[in-house]
């Protein structure tokens, strides 16, 4: 955005790599106003953004008495309709991560959530916003009453457990990571939990919370908000609020979980006490046999590279294997990213490995055969956006999988290979997922949401017959049922469920003659996600234990069942229907207009008594959506009053980020004195005003097309010349950008990055100054570890013409040791080769009060090269060192080199070592 707002002053050596947030899609976006809400939807997701807003105003009024106060004013909530919409939004700048839900941005108070796949998810995700949204409203009306900053909350752990806990009912999935953690001795304590970060925070958070309503009543929750205003430490307002230290808190909470949790290990095992581990590194998911000349190979979807790929395993040696990547994935558009904790692999008898990735605007399913080790198709679906669980028919001919299609339905289709033919199967709001094929392929047999009655919504297993489409229950029990399996001879039907409390394997015995009743085959502490069979008798599982996603292997036991459920059909009624908004009063629908507020202002003001006072402002406004955004900046650089008028630096810009093309133009006014390194020692005063345009087409993730063209006026006075330089000046510059690195603590160890940019500038008027510039940089990073890497770096740097400007080198960033930006010249070209290496993973320091923790200690290994010169080329520079990196708080990197400049024309060292400290990232 820097970029938009001020070209004039920026120089092109100056410039970033980086990802690209693309907004494939062009969102027709509507207005559904109800008594609190602002619901933004678009295209043919009307029916359940109605639902959705339903849910909104059922969870306003049960809200608003939790936390005993009214929002007043109204609520915007934004709609997608799955997470790859979600991730294309504008509201915020940043990536957005497979795992995030949904957000409540501070800044306007907007709530941004994709449909997460059901209804009664759906339905989670919105409370659990909305509790962020009372919980901050009714924080700062407290803190503003008391004529207190408002910018005080409590910690994150606080307030992402409190949306848990008020939003919805404890799951398997938090039950799982608890029990892992309190059994594993993984537990963050109470006094370090501010300290902490990720999904663990927001199950410790509801866990905590859950241990204060059963030990001091639930009315203590709302009574630590309403003594936010008391304290500046929120460990104070726990101590205040419930009579006890902190300590003493914390020392309870444990002894509370562990009287919850310890004793299930009287009656449950750990994996690897109750199967036998076969891997032991990265996360590994959907493990699938093929058998090959009678050996067996386990293809599976992990990270063991860093980046989510599909990998092979030699079964008979998998312990002492290393995992061989098939294909790589996050580097290139068509495998932009694998789902990794969902059901996204399935292969065939005959060799036909089927896998689902993100590519570009859409899931698709790739064919790929691992028998001639190419990939033999690509099926993309133009309705269906987000898809998941293929499974092959016996033959291999026909694929079930399920997929979100433009309304947020998520279906069950079947695609016939032979024939090139999707179908589809189910067509409503019921959440479908994990299909399979009956032994002779007559049925589809899948997991559903549709369960009516005392269960209703939750999880159970239905069939469909093919021939009429019908749909039957198979199971209808108090729990839920995930990834379906037939065993070889598809007499046993084996499945995950989470009827107590985490999901174990269970099964269907005799499946063709008896339904009605499922047996636990295991009763693991945490869960199992995935598996498939190894032979008849053993099963290979992916299943989670101490934070990590790892392949067992369980032999399937002829004796001890540990439970059986039998289904109760008497409990099944009508199908469960859930309404929209509709049916409440005071409902209107309306085009979506853009209306501007304000992000963000920011103002400075300086003075000292040789250059006296002076200052300005930078302020921006933009839509809702964030797709249309202007930015007014202006300052004075006056050094004396009478100068005021002539010394002021005005800049408007408005940057279009609403389609896959982004845009942005503007005008400027600037003057005052300067120094630029780029062209001369001397001071000058220059005043330049004109107006630019800037292009950015992204190709993809990776890659993007950037095109900009300036077009100022140029009134420039050397101090001590009596002539001043006048200069129309036009530039033009066209640049290509590929990224996909990937990044540790301080910079990237893996993947690539280059630039190549093309530019023209001329005096159109006067022939002052024409140049032509080109910068090509390549930068290569190849993997020795999984945090290490050797880094390679080769640039030039070219101005040639009529007063062409130098480019500058020297310090920290290029030529290390070296004075920073001492090296100057219209012609430079620059190289580097690092060993990037960590040192100590993680630095906590405890102080009486607080603690603070840092990433870790990086080190490096470099040898630097280069040279710039204008018309006749000097001499070669370079240096050689070892240096140490620190990431502090994801903000900054430090850096401190040590070692020897290599001088006159590389033919020396120099006497003594050069010592440099400075901030910023690895090349």
């Amino acid at each position: 955005m820097l970029l938009f707002l001020m070209p004039q002053i920026i120089s092109a050596q100056f410039y970033f790599f980086g990802r690209n947030k693309v907004q494939y899609e062009s969102f027709q976006w509507k207005l559904l106003k109800t008594e609190h809400f602002d619901i933004y939807y678009y295209d043919n997701f009307e029916q359940i953004a109605e639902i959705g807003a339903r849910f909104a105003e059922e969870s306003f009024e049960e809200l608003k008495v939790k936390f005993n106060h009214y929002v007043i004013s109204r609520i915007p909530l934004i709609f997608y309709n799955t997470h790859i919409h979600f991730q294309q939004t504008n509201t915020i700048p940043n990536f957005i991560p497979e795992g995030v839900g949904g957000f409540f941005e501070f800044l306007k108070g907007r709530v941004v959530i994709p449909y997460p796949g059901s209804l009664k998810d759906f339905r989670h995700v919105i409370k659990h916003e909305l509790v962020h949204v009372f919980m901050t409203n009714k924080i700062f009306n407290i803190l503003r009453d008391h004529r207190i900053e408002t910018n005080r909350m409590p910690p994150l752990w606080f307030v992402e457990g409190l949306a848990e806990y008020w939003s919805y009912e404890w799951d398997a999935q938090g039950e799982m990571v608890m029990r892992d953690f309190v059994l594993n001795n993984m537990f963050i304590p109470l006094e370090d939990l501010s300290g902490a970060g990720g999904y663990i925070i927001y199950k410790e958070g509801q866990s905590f919370l859950e241990f204060i309503a059963a030990e001091f009543g639930e009315d203590k929750i709302l009574f630590i908000i309403e003594n936010m205003w008391r304290f500046n430490s929120f460990n104070d307002n726990l101590e205040y609020s419930l009579g006890l230290k902190i300590k003493d808190i914390g020392e309870r909470w444990e002894y509370y979980l562990k009287k919850k949790y310890y004793p299930l290990y009287e009656s449950y095992l750990p994996h690897f006490i109750g199967a036998r581990k076969l891997t032991d590194a990265g996360l590994n998911f959907n493990p699938r046999i093929f058998i090959r000349n009678g050996k067996k190979e386990v293809y599976f979807i992990g990270n063991h590279n860093g980046y989510s790929s599909v990998f092979k395993l030699d079964y008979e040696n998998i312990e002492r294997a290393e995992p061989e990547v098939i294909i790589e994935g996050e580097k290139e558009p068509e495998y932009e990213s694998f789902h990794l904790l969902d059901n996204t692999l399935d292969l065939s008898e005959d060799g036909l490995l089927a896998f689902i990735t993100k590519s570009k605007e859409r899931d698709v399913i790739h064919l790929y055969s691992v028998i001639d080790n190419e990939k033999i198709k690509t099926l993309r679906f133009e309705n269906l956006i987000s898809i998941r669980s293929p499974k092959f028919s016996d033959d291999g001919k026909r694929l079930l999988f399920s997929a979100t299609d433009t309304k947020a339905y998520v279906d069950i289709y079947m695609y016939d290979l032979e024939k090139d033919t999707l179908l589809r199967l189910t067509n409503d709001y019921y959440a479908d997922a994990d299909p399979l094929f009956d032994k002779e392929g007559k049925k589809v047999i899948f997991c559903s949401d549709r369960t009516s009655g005392e269960y209703a919504q939750k999880f159970n297993l239905f069939e469909l017959d093919l021939s009429s489409y019908a749909v039957s229950y198979i199971t209808n029990i108090n729990a839920n049922i995930r990834f379906p399996r037939f065993s070889p001879d598809y007499k046993t039907l084996y499945l995950n469920c989470d009827y107590d409390g985490v999901y174990n394997i269970w099964r269907i015995n005799n499946f063709d003659e008896d339904k009605g009743e499922i047996e636990q085959l295991t009763r693991f502490v945490t869960s199992v996600y995935s598996f498939d069979f190894a032979d008849d008798t053993t099963l290979i599982t992916s299943s989670f234990e101490k934070l990590s996603f790892q392949f067992y292997e369980l032999d399937i036991p002829d004796k001890g069942i540990y439970d059986r459920i039998a289904s109760d059909y008497t409990k099944i009624k009508p199908a469960w229907k859930t309404s929209g908004i509709s049916s409440l009063k005071g409902v209107d629908r309306l085009k979506y207009d853009r209306e501007y507020t304000l992000d963000y202002a920011v103002g400075q003001l300086s003075t000292d008594p040789i250059y006296g006072s002076r200052g300005g402002a930078l302020f921006a406004v933009s839509d809702l959506l964030g797709d249309d955004r202007y930015i007014f900046y202006f300052y004075n650089s006056a050094e004396l009053q009478s100068e005021i008028l002539d010394n002021f630096n005005i800049a408007l810009s408005r940057i279009n980020l609403q389609k896959r093309g982004n845009y942005g133009y503007g005008i400027f006014h600037f003057a005052g004195r300067r120094y630029d390194i780029r062209e001369s020692e001397e001071f000058f005063y220059e005043r330049v005003y004109g107006g630019f345009a800037e292009i950015h087409y992204p190709f993809s993730v990776f890659q993007r097309l950037e095109a900009s063209v300036n077009l100022a006026n140029s009134d420039k006075e050397l101090f001590g010349e009596f002539m001043a330089r006048k200069a129309l000046l036009m530039s033009n510059t066209l640049s290509f950008v590929h990224d996909n690195a990937l990044w540790a603590s301080t910079g990237p160890i893996d993947g690539s990055r280059f630039r190549i940019m093309l530019g023209y500038i001329s005096d159109i008027k006067f022939s002052n100054l024409n140049y032509y510039s080109v910068i090509a940089d390549y930068r290569k990073y190849f993997r020795i570890g999984y945090t290490s890497a050797v880094a390679l770096r080769g640039a030039i740097f070219i101005n040639h013409g009529k007063e062409a400007r130098r480019y500058f080198a020297g310090g920290s960033w290029d030529l290390r040791g070296w004075p920073r930006w001492s090296i100057r010249g219209e012609k430079l070209w620059l190289s580097s080769i690092e060993l990037r290496f960590p040192l100590i993973d993680r630095i906590y320091i405890k102080f009486p009060f607080f603690g603070l923790g840092f990433a870790g200690l990086r080190g490096a290994l470099f040898f630097d090269s280069g040279a710039a010169w204008d018309s006749k080329y000097k001499e070669t520079l370079g240096s050689v060192g070892f240096g140490f990196r620190l990431n502090l708080f994801n903000v900054i990197t430090l850096r401190y080199d040590i070692g020897k400049k290599i001088e006159n024309n590389f033919s020396r060292f120099q006497d003594k070592l050069f010592y440099q400290f400075f901030f910023g990232w690895d090349f």
